[in-house]
């Protein structure tokens, strides 16, 4: 069952029977105010046309964001909404240019509003709206059923979630399995409960996107993420993972030594330690941590995170490895990954490039000695 929307710069060329409506909340044409006001009754949808704008879509044409601009609106000016609730709308000729952006640097897409004046009321593959038919007065999409980030039963949804994150908090929170300020509200740990055991070891990696992933639904989950926030010029963490259970991010094969289970916690900054990447975010626009070359609050938080370890859990401030440079760091022949004695017998803090049975080479040149000077 599909559903009809009309947009346009005009509310009053609407038609007044109109169940579902668009308008804009910037530019020239921002009419927000006056379409809630013509209809206050209907499904209203929010459009923004610069990506420093919140809304519930960001417009991608010519004049107003490209697609590169809606990763940074994806991933910061709306970084505090899943991106699986975020839509963007463009033409179905621009449709590949805007997948490309998101997929090159690593960033979940959002939901895609097409449009394609065929006449045609059938919505493409891969998106929840099409527009299909615009006149003087109005354009006319034909809409899904329902349409995350839009519809309420979204919200409904992610707000069971969230309560019982809040229950989860106060049971880890009295035995400090919870790191002080961390964020429930992406908790993997009733899906995937992990297994006890007595944390020794961090192992840090980086995410390799630019803002907070999905993990699959916490499949690959770490403990905690560390987020970039730039305008207070700290890091918000977020818990998936009670801190002496088992997370999820490390590669294990059944019958071997285990890497998940053995003791460890594990951080995953979200950045990147690719070179390529970060000259490729950065000519891009897309602000970002790089590994190597981490700003001083950061550098600051991480070290706090270090101190709250070995204070609460007696996680060693030592590391004694050599951290290489992505992509040096990659691959089981790294020179620098552990043997499976020297993994059981390892104490403190080490990076996913030392695991084994891991091929990754995250975090690559990470400071870790200046974290762990700080932390002291």
């Amino acid at each position: 069952m599909t559903r009809t929307m009309y947009d346009g710069v005009t509310p009053h060329s609407i038609p007044a029977g109109a169940t579902m409506v668009a308008g804009y909340v910037d530019g020239h044409y921002a009419n927000m105010g006056a379409m809630t006001a013509r209809f206050p009754h209907a499904t209203r949808v929010s459009i923004a046309v610069r990506h420093t704008s919140p809304a519930q879509v960001l417009d991608v044409e010519i004049g107003d964001a490209t697609p590169d601009q809606a990763v940074l609106w994806c991933t910061h000016t709306m970084a505090s909404t899943s991106n699986k609730k975020l839509t963007v709308y463009c033409s179905t000729s621009r449709w590949p240019a805007v997948r490309a952006a998101f997929r090159s640097v690593g960033v979940t897409e959002p939901n895609y509003w097409l449009a394609q004046y065929d006449g045609v009321a059938t919505i493409p593959n891969g998106a929840v709206a099409k527009q299909y038919e615009t006149t003087a007065g109005w354009d006319r999409s034909v809409v899904a059923d329902f349409w995350p980030g839009v519809d309420h039963a979204t919200d409904a949804a992610e707000a069971l979630v969230i309560d019982e994150a809040v229950v989860v908090d106060e049971a880890v929170v009295a035995d400090g399995t919870l790191y002080p300020g961390a964020s429930t509200s992406h908790w993997y740990q009733t899906t995937y409960p992990g297994d006890p055991m007595t944390v020794n070891t961090i192992v840090w990696h980086s995410t390799e996107t630019s803002g907070l992933p999905g993990y699959a639904g916490g499949k690959f989950a770490p403990t905690l993420t560390a987020v970039p926030n730039w305008p207070a010029e700290r890091l918000d963490w977020f818990q998936h993972f009670p801190f002496d259970r088992s997370a999820r991010a490390l590669v294990h094969t059944p019958g071997r030594i285990g890497t998940n289970t053995l003791n460890v916690a594990q951080v995953e900054v979200v950045g990147t330690c690719d070179p390529d990447t970060h000259t490729h975010w950065s000519q891009a626009g897309v602000q970002h941590l790089y590994m190597p070359e981490l700003p001083s609050w950061a550098l600051r938080d991480l070290a706090a995170f270090a101190h709250w370890t070995h204070d609460a859990h007696h996680v060693p401030l030592a590391s004694g490895l050599t951290w290489k440079p992505y992509p040096a760091s990659y691959g089981a022949t790294n020179g620098i990954r552990m043997s499976t004695d020297d993994w059981r017998a390892f104490r403190g803090h080490c990076g996913h490039q030392h695991v084994p049975e891991n091929l990754h080479g995250d975090p690559g040149t990470f400071p870790i000695s200046a974290i762990l000077a700080a932390a002291t």
